[in-house]
């Protein structure tokens, strides 16, 4: 299948992700693989910089919405996910590849689509059963956008949930028609709205 051309944007947000090469966990600890994405992610930064708007590690892929002020989307994945399997490869000693392929990506061009892929992300934990609610997962940059812990580029994140009204809403479930939707836009490029029920 050839790869969909790429949108460049500065304006509008990105919803992307990376997955493992055959789904199978990171082989080093989920601790390590985030101190290491923190250094990946300013050293990529410093050579193609972004506006990051929320990244959560899982055992086996990442997601993470951004912006790109300089239509650099595909020049910081590559050096991103380059710095971050090389780091990984090399403590964890293997060889193997990391991710299973290119990183998925879709443009953000809907207010309430961008509302629900920010839950969806910060959800992802609680949908696989590791917490019961966003902020206990120590894997996300919601633990830095509540002042938890520190990142090492700066978070651009316009939602700012950091009183109990906010955070009771990220921790919403998402209707399941807006879940399908979410799950599906990786294959698209653009996702302007949701399907209503």
């Amino acid at each position: 299948m050839p790869r969909k051309p790429l949108i460049r944007s500065e304006n509008l947000p990105y919803h992307v992700t990376s997955r493992s090469h055959n789904k199978e966990q990171f082989p080093l600890a989920l601790d390590r693989v985030w101190r290491l994405a923190i250094l990946s992610f300013k050293e990529a930064n410093e050579i193609h910089p972004i506006n990051l708007i929320s990244f959560v590690l899982m055992n086996n892929h990442y997601h993470m919405l951004l912006y790109t002020p300089n239509r650099n989307l595909d020049r910081f994945m590559y050096e991103f996910n380059k710095r971050l399997a090389l780091k990984i490869q090399s403590e964890a000693g293997v060889i193997n590849q990391i991710f299973g392929g290119r990183y998925k990506w879709c443009l953000i061009q809907s207010q309430q689509y961008l509302s629900n892929c920010y839950r969806y992300v910060y959800q992802n934990p609680v949908r696989a059963g590791l917490v019961i609610r966003c902020e206990d997962y120590p894997f996300s940059t919601l633990q830095c956008t509540n002042g938890h812990a520190a990142f090492s580029i700066p978070i651009h994140d316009k939602f700012g949930f950091k009183d109990d009204f906010g955070l009771s809403w990220l921790n919403e479930n998402i209707r399941d028609q807006e879940l399908s939707s979410l799950k599906k836009s990786l294959s698209r490029s653009v996702l302007t709205k949701l399907k209503d029920s």
